[in-house]
């Protein structure tokens, strides 16, 4: 499985378990997503620790995930965010977008 989903009792953090993400991955991550949204839960958290590479269409799913999640008044947020997807993010500005933090 690309993904891992840990639901916790006020967030979900879903995480990728893989080195890139191409968005082929986006209709598990979208269910991912919706399904907790739809249990109720109004924090999502992506893990991003494992990824070195996105793609503009890894980044698209990024994008949907967050509307879908902000539409219903949720927070989402990045954590484990490499030097490398820093920098396209930085490049397409959305790390003024998304809420990105470390790990803890």
């Amino acid at each position: 499985m690309e993904i891992d989903v840990s639901e916790q009792k006020d967030f979900t953090i879903i995480k990728f378990n893989k080195h890139s993400i191409f968005g082929t991955e986006g209709v598990e991550f979208q269910k991912s997503v919706l399904n907790s949204l739809n249990k109720g839960i109004h924090s999502i958290v992506i893990d991003l620790s494992k990824v070195e590479y996105i793609t503009s269409w890894g980044i698209g799913i990024l994008v949907h995930a967050f509307t879908t999640t902000i539409k219903r008044d949720s927070k989402y947020s990045l954590v484990g965010v490499s030097k490398q997807v820093r920098e396209i993010l930085s490049k397409v500005k959305l790390d003024h977008i998304f809420h990105i933090t470390e790990l803890s």
